[in-house]
């Protein structure tokens, strides 16, 4: 009797198909579980107004002038206190900064706007604001000592 090896046929078996699609459904879930939510990103945007503020605050110190950010439902901005009025700051770490897409800012009753404002020596006007995502909302504070503050409203 010759060989009577069986020829083989090309393909996957049903068991090696079932494994790949397994695989790529964890891969699927991992990076699903690790794209920023629309609470992550609200507290990231945040932080980044907190850290803002501090660093407007740290620039009425040593600039010896008062510094103001203002707050709208679009975004925000810096200006310097000069001979008696406010001029833009555009220089870089400030300038305009926009919401991201989808934060809002939950300005006080009746207002266009909400200002934060440091003076020479780092004291403040006290201010919160809350910015909301969904239904996830985050407050930035300045108390009158110019600390600021990120957390979520109680």
């Amino acid at each position: 009797m010759r060989g009577s090896a069986m020829p083989t046929e090309g393909g996957f078996t049903l068991v090696e198909l079932l494994a790949v699609l397994a695989v790529i459904g964890m891969a699927g879930a991992a990076v699903a579980l690790t794209l920023p939510g629309d609470e992550a990103m609200l507290v990231r945007e945040a932080e980044r107004f907190g850290a803002r503020l501090v660093r407007a605050q740290e620039e009425a110190i040593l600039g010896t002038r008062a510094i103001e950010v203002t707050a709208t439902g679009d975004g925000y901005g810096f200006a310097r206190q000069q001979f008696g009025r406010w001029e833009p700051l555009t220089e870089r770490p400030f300038g305009n900064v926009l919401w991201e897409e989808g934060t809002r800012a939950q300005l006080p009753r009746g207002r266009a706007q909400a200002t934060f404002r440091f003076d020479p020596v780092g004291l403040a006007s006290a201010q919160s604001l809350v910015l909301a995502r969904d239904d996830a909302t985050m407050r930035v504070s300045v108390d009158s000592a110019g600390k600021v503050t990120v957390d979520a409203p109680r």
